[in-house]
């Protein structure tokens, strides 16, 4: 009892275990999952881009507003020094003080050699002072007689905007004892910048949220279609061969994902069945064989105790059932190779032409053996691409049906094109034939019908040339032969077809 229940116990923690794997397996962590990562790195490559566009933009902006200034407060210090030429520095002193009323986003003002302000437009008196001293300081600093102009910038901060106001302007020394100095205020293109940089942050971060969640949305879609494949793969996992994954029919990659997916399945509970009838066929099929070996090897040793002598009769019957089991096994162990592959191993371009020649030599002997003519119309210069032993060994099995069924008359083998260029191996015989009703049937394993039953033989002859045929991407065609022939009849037509090439 401890010895079960201590198994018992183990049953239940390895299912528990299977059941979180399966639920990590479908409910994996979101972060990791591979929507939304593929969403982050969009989202990163779209900030990344938009860093480099936003830069490129405000330095071709800085750069254009700054060339625009200083081209606004050249013409100006052109136009005071053009009045000071003809007209002398009271003419420049009248003009800047008659400026305020015209031009208020320039501040302009002049001074003398001890720092004396000597004129002031309204604008330069920065918050009701007079000009600033950094001006009149730094411009008697930097101009000179060798540098008789200097750029100087200041920032003039108001109570209610710290930032308020950037002027960007020049020091003018027109002789000695007259400096004049010319700004432009640039807060409107700050402000402009300014406004800009608001604009893309609340537009990056809109993308941003926005973003996240069309991938959250793309993530928990992508991983419904995901649960749903992985679902049918854990019951089928579990032996739930009949589970088929769910189609849309939306058009999309999981679509054409879940088709493949359920035509592999399709295929492998065909190829289950398959393999299970085959078993279940063997079985039937070779019990009457294996009884017949056994009855034959018990009535064998009753009869060597009586007659030493019968012993080697004994071991070649024994041996004669043995041989037709192997065969048996295989051809089946030959099909199943060509159904697992999917197509035919090994497949060179050779001539059909000789094969058929090769096959027609062979089982010429072996008609004239059992008094059957056997007529050859072989088209020369026909090449074909395959794995020529198992398309020899189908044309054999072919051959051999036809004689073995053939009571009078003769057998026909012929290898042409078609009118499609398909190639052709055709045999007609002039047996009793089939009846319509059973041609579909006798391509199937082991299935014999009635006038076959007293013919040594399985059943699996036209089976293995069905599968050679689809392995090459051909057909096997069954139809009724030539008629009747010396009150028998109607014959029967098998041809193995394979594609142009």
């Amino acid at each position: 009892m401890p010895e079960a229940s201590s198994e018992t116990r183990k049953q239940m923690i390895d299912a528990i275990w299977r059941r979180v794997d399966a639920l990590a397996i479908l409910r994996p962590n979101f972060f990791r999952q591979t929507p939304f990562r593929l969403t982050l790195v969009f989202l990163c490559v779209y900030v990344f881009v938009a860093a480099l566009v936003f830069g490129y933009i405000y330095l071709a902006t800085t750069t254009e507003s700054r060339a625009w200034g200083n081209a606004s407060v050249d013409a100006r210090i052109k136009s005071l020094k053009d009045i000071d030429a003809h007209d002398g520095h009271a003419a420049v002193v009248a003009r800047i003080l008659g400026d305020d009323a015209v031009e208020w986003v320039f501040a302009k003002g002049a001074f003398d050699n001890s720092g004396q302000v000597l004129a002031q437009n309204g604008r330069a008196r920065m918050e009701g002072k007079a000009l600033p001293d950094i001006v009149i300081r730094e411009g008697l600093k930097a101009v000179g007689a060798e540098n008789p102009m200097a750029s100087i910038n200041i920032t003039s901060p108001s109570a209610s905007d710290p930032n308020c106001c950037r002027f960007q302007g020049r020091v003018v020394r027109l002789d000695d004892n007259f400096y004049i100095y010319v700004a432009m205020d640039m807060s409107w293109a700050d402000h402009s910048f300014q406004q800009e940089i608001k604009a893309v942050i609340g537009g990056g971060l809109l993308v941003v949220i926005l973003g996240l969640f069309a991938g959250t949305l793309i993530n928990q879609e992508v991983t419904r279609s995901v649960a749903r494949v992985t679902s049918v793969l854990e019951r089928v996992q579990e032996g739930d061969l009949k589970a088929r994954i769910s189609v849309r029919d939306s058009g999309d990659e999981f679509d054409a994902l879940s088709m493949r997916i359920n035509q592999t399945l399709d295929r492998m509970e065909k190829t289950m069945g398959n393999l299970k009838y085959a078993g279940d066929a063997i079985a039937h099929d070779l019990r009457s064989p294996l009884s017949r070996l056994r009855t034959r090897l018990e009535v064998s040793l009753l009869e060597v105790d009586k007659d030493p002598s019968q012993a080697h009769d004994a071991l070649a019957g024994a041996l004669e059932e043995t041989g037709q089991l192997l065969r048996t096994f295989q051809t089946v162990f030959s099909m199943s190779r060509l159904q697992a592959q999917g197509q035919a191993p090994d497949q060179v371009f050779f001539s059909a032409t000789e094969l058929a020649d090769d096959m027609a030599e062979l089982f010429e002997a072996v008609a004239a053996d059992k008094g059957l003519e056997f007529d050859a119309e072989i088209e020369r210069n026909v090449r074909a691409f395959g794995n020529r032993d198992f398309l020899a060994q189908a044309l054999a099995n072919l051959l051999d049906n036809a004689i073995k069924y053939t009571p009078k008359g003769g057998v026909t083998f012929r290898l042409r094109h078609t009118s499609q260029r398909e190639i052709e191996f055709s045999i007609t015989d002039t047996g009793p034939g089939v009846p319509e009703k059973d041609r579909r049937r006798i391509a199937e394993r082991f299935v014999r019908l009635e006038n076959s039953r007293t013919l040594p033989g399985v059943g699996l002859g036209l089976s293995m040339v069905d599968a050679v045929a689809v392995a090459h991407k051909g057909r096997l065609e069954v139809a009724e032969g030539p008629g009747e022939f010396d009150g028998a009849g109607p014959g029967l037509r098998t041809a193995l077809v394979l594609p142009p090439i």
